[in-house]
This record gives C-alpha cells, sequence and structure tokens, in this order.
C-alpha cells in the first residue's frame, strides 16, 4: 500500500540518530526530552536502560513526501509509554492520535520484563522516534496500530481501500464537506460546525486551510469567528492552586491562558497566518481545557481568543456565567472588562458560550440577592458604558432557533450602540433525548443568530 501510494519505501530504515538527551541538547525539545528521559529512569529505578549509541532502526521510511510510519502491536502500549506521551509538548506535531496511544496504553497495560527494563527502553526509542521529524526537517511519525484493522485485507489495487489507507496515515479523525454563502459587502465571517467536533490541533489546522482554499474570490471580512471549544488543549499536570472557581487564583488562570496560547500558537503557524491574512483582519479561537474527561463538574475552563494578525496582538477572555452543571467547575474568567477590546476606535464585545445570557434580566423581581444577579447587574453596567458596536458570540452548540433569541433580544433593547452581530458554533444536539438530531433547521439557526452581512462556513462533519 505505501508502494503504490509513495513510490519508494524504505524497510527497517537506520537513522544515524543518538540515544542520550545530551545527543539533542542543540534541538530546541532537548529539556523536554531530557525530562521525559529523566521520568522514565524514575518510573521503576532502572537507570541505564539506553544501551545502544544509535537509534534502532525504524519500521517504515517513506523519502517522499518525508516520514516515518511505525507500526505498533500491543507490547508498545505500557506504563512507561504512557508516561511519555503525557510528557510531549502541545505543540509537537504528531501522525497520530495521541490521546487514543494513551487511552491504549491505560487499556493493554503491556509488559516485558525481559530485559526487565525493556518497557522504558522501547517508550524512549519510540519517543525519539517521534521527535526525530523535528530535528531531521521531515514530517510528522506516522503510527498505526496493529489491532485498528485487519491490513491484510486492504487490496491495493482497489481504488476504496487505497482511500482508506491514506486517511488512516493522515490521522483524520473527521471528514467534512465545506458550504459557503456569502452576503454582498461581508463584513464578519463564521464557521458553523454541523456535527460533532473534538478540537484536535491537526484535524482544526487541515479544516482552515481548506477554508483558505475555497475562501470567495474578492471577499474581505475584519472577523472570522469559531466556536466554544473549536480547539481543545491538555489540562497542565503542574497548575497553581485554583481555590475557589467562581473566584479562581489569578495565576492558576493566567497558567491556563498560557498554556491555551501555546495550543493556538501551534495552529496558527507562519503558513497558514500568511494564508488568513489574506481574507480577515482578527479570528477568535475558543479553546476549552478539562481536568475531567468533560466532566463539568470538575475544574475546566473556557477561552476565547481574539488574535490580531497583522500585528500579532492576542487578547483573551472566557466563559464568566456558567451554565447549571458546571457552576462548581467552570474556573469564571472574573474581570469582567476583558470582554471588551477596543480595536482602533471600534469597540468589540467578546462572549464565552452562556455569557450572552448575562444580558438577560431573569428573576429581576426576586428580592434575593445572588452573585448572578450580581455579576449580570455588573455586566450590563460595564456594557452600557462601553457601547460596542459589535458583538462577537462563541457558543459551543446551537440547533435551535429558541436557545439564544431572547438574549439577542435583551441585547438589542440595552445597547443600542451595536450594529453587528454573529454567534458560531456547532449545528448538533449531543442530549441523550435528541442526540444528533438538531431541533430547528439549519437556515432559521443561521438568521436568528447574525445581524449585518455575513460569510457562513457549513462545515458538515
Amino acid at each position: 500500500m505505501l508502494g503504490k501510494i509513495y513510490g519508494t519505501v524504505e524497510v527497517k530504515y537506520k537513522f544515524e540518530a543518538g540515544t542520550k538527551p545530551e545527543d539533542y541538547r542543540e534541538s530546541p525539545f532537548y529539556s523536554k526530552l531530557k525530562e521525559i528521559f529523566s521520568e522514565l529512569q524514575n518510573h521503576r529505578g532502572y537507570k541505564n536502560f539506553v544501551r545502544s549509541q544509535t537509534l534502532p532502526r525504524c519500521d517504515f521510511f517513506v523519502p517522499n513526501p518525508g516520514f516515518i510510519l511505525e507500526f505498533d502491536e500491543s507490547q508498545h502500549f505500557t506504563a512507561c509509554r504512557k508516561i511519555a506521551l503525557f510528557k510531549y509538548p502541545e505543540h509537537l506535531e504528531l501522525g497520530f492520535d495521541r490521546e487514543k496511544w494513551i487511552k491504549l496504553c491505560e487499556k493493554i497495560d503491556a509488559m516485558d520484563n525481559d530485559p526487565p527494563y525493556r518497557d522504558e527502553q522501547r517508550a524512549w526509542y519510540d519517543t525519539l522516534r517521534d521527535f526525530i521529524p523535528t530535528i531531521k526537517g521531515l514530517k510528522p511519525t506516522v503510527r498505526i496500530f496493529s489491532q485498528d484493522l485487519r491490513w491484510c485485507s486492504l487490496n491495493p489495487d482497489v481504488p476504496s481501500d487505497i482511500r482508506k489507507f491514506k486517511a488512516i496515515l493522515k490521522g483524520r479523525k473527521q471528514k467534512w464537506t465545506i458550504e459557503i454563502r456569502e452576503d454582498a459587502t461581508p463584513y464578519l465571517a463564521r464557521i458553523i460546525i454541523a456535527g460533532d467536533w473534538d478540537g484536535d490541533v491537526r484535524t482544526t489546522r487541515e479544516l482552515l486551510e481548506e477554508i483558505c482554499e475555497k475562501w470567495p474570490k474578492g471577499k474581505r471580512v475584519k472577523f472570522l469567528i469559531t466556536c466554544g471549544g473549536f480547539l481543545s488543549f491538555n489540562w497542565p499536570e503542574l497548575l497553581p492552586d485554583i481555590g475557589d472557581v467562581k473566584a479562581p487564583n489569578n495565576k492558576a488562570v493566567e497558567h491556563l491562558i498560557s498554556e491555551a496560547r501555546k495550543c493556538c500558537e501551534s495552529l496558527l503557524d507562519r503558513g497558514l497566518c500568511d494564508k488568513l491574512k489574506k481574507f480577515i483582519n482578527y479570528i477568535t479561537l475558543g479553546a476549552d481545557s478539562h481536568s475531567g474527561e468533560g466532566n463539568l463538574r470538575k475544574p475546566h475552563i473556557e477561552l476565547v481568543a481574539l488574535i490580531d494578525l497583522k500585528r500579532d496582538k492576542w487578547y483573551w477572555t472566557g466563559k464568566t456565567y456558567p451554565i447549571t452543571d458546571q457552576k462548581d467547575g467552570l474556573v469564571r474568567i472574573n474581570d469582567l472588562k476583558t470582554h471588551f477590546v477596543n480595536l482602533n476606535g471600534e469597540k468589540v464585545m467578546i462572549l464565552g458560550c452562556h455569557d450572552l445570557n448575562l444580558l438577560i434580566n431573569r428573576g429581576k423581581r426576586t428580592k434575593r440577592k445572588t452573585w448572578r444577579k450580581s455579576i449580570r447587574k455588573d455586566f450590563q453596567d460595564l456594557a452600557v458604558k462601553e457601547k460596542p458596536i459589535c458583538v462577537l458570540q462563541h457558543p459551543h452548540t446551537t440547533d435551535s432557533v429558541k436557545i439564544w433569541d431572547a438574549a439577542w433580544g435583551a441585547l438589542k433593547k440595552l445597547l443600542p450602540s451595536v450594529k453587528r452581530y454573529a454567534s458560531a458554533g456547532e449545528y448538533y444536539n449531543d442530549t441523550e433525548k435528541n442526540y444528533g438530531k438538531p431541533r430547528s433547521k439549519l437556515e432559521e439557526v443561521l438568521k436568528k443568530t447574525k445581524c449585518g452581512n455575513m460569510i457562513d462556513i457549513i462545515v458538515r462533519v
């Protein structure tokens, strides 16, 4: 199959590459490699598991376009491999799904004690093969799992099998079609994901690259906005104490924003930024992180970055107003001023998913003073003072015309200064009752969640 697609394929290819962290002292990943090596040494106390001066041969090497392919059997999925994978930097490009590999390590939990340090040794050599592309100028290392498919059933003379194999090699979790609907003289563009989206960085980059290719000719907009959770970044292992999530420790929030920025920067490399600059001035990115596998009652954060592509200026905010299920888990953005950005005299309001409901006076007549009521008043007072002319909302899902209808109505009454607004989001329903079945037609949802001329980029996954 590899030969059919790429031509020349080298089997058991030997790279002239060292096996000690010190061999990579000139690499930008030297400190990370050193850290992984130390973690493996300390795991079970085997300090001398490296017994070769050069890296053992890789399974396959494809010279053109230039990538390593490793065929991982069950013995590769060990506790040691999991330790190494957890330590990978977020911006390291990989040709496989790291989260899937970690879960396979937990599930298979293989052990190879011949010699006793074999698991540490194998995990370290696999780590080096994953990092080598950044040092040798290659494309990311691709890994395929031996039990994912009956590989011998694939026929290199059958076009559908070739397409299937290509998709596996790309590591693409999702396939999509893109439809673009454009108004005359658009001011905003938004990406609507019609389906489920997991925020994988590599997949997201592929999507933005394809959107650039399909961008309508001659059209330029000021903003391109994305949905909440457009990107997912790993919850950091070392994090300052959060304290009360309703009023979190600023150092913890700053640390989470720093991790989110690394993820966003790995997405917006120079090549992609140069492409986007041809069509837009600013892009917004929703970036989420969870400490507990998506459990809303455990600490998590929902951030939004506004990036000035021309000047490389970054503005950060995030969800301030949690839904009921996440009131004890959402690490809130308490500084309400971060929701307002002055861009050359144009005041823009940036909202996380549920924050639009800060503009609704729910329970206005009640005498009971709650923190929710207080935060709504403070936010509304600030919004009136700031007089934004544009509002950018970043919901995670919007499958019904009713979800934000009351909030947009309240906004229009409270803020006559607003001339344009838009919601991006997933057109998707993930509730148990209506799983996968949106409650309103897409055309109706699009109409109800915008004001002003728009480019709607509909991605059906």
